[in-house]
């Protein structure tokens, strides 16, 4: 589907154990932190489920299409 989306991920997944370490080592901003962490992890889990194919308007196994069986569809 997207070609740049595992490396896309993988900057996403970068910045966010970034944030999550700059968190835990400054221990200031952590309302604003915890507010981009949760940005970034959201773009992460609609990203996930894009290439898994659960969003709408994606070709995935939430949609109508169903291949033929033969045998079994008429």
């Amino acid at each position: 589907m997207w070609h740049c989306a595992p490396m896309l991920m993988v900057a996403l997944l970068l910045a966010l154990l970034t944030v999550l370490v700059m968190m835990i080592v400054l221990r200031r901003w952590t309302g604003r932190l915890a507010s981009l962490a949760t940005l970034i992890a959201g773009a992460i889990m609609a990203l996930w489920l894009a290439e898994v194919g659960l969003l709408p308007g994606s070709k995935g196994p939430l949609t109508g299409e169903r291949p033929l069986v033969p045998g079994l569809d008429r």
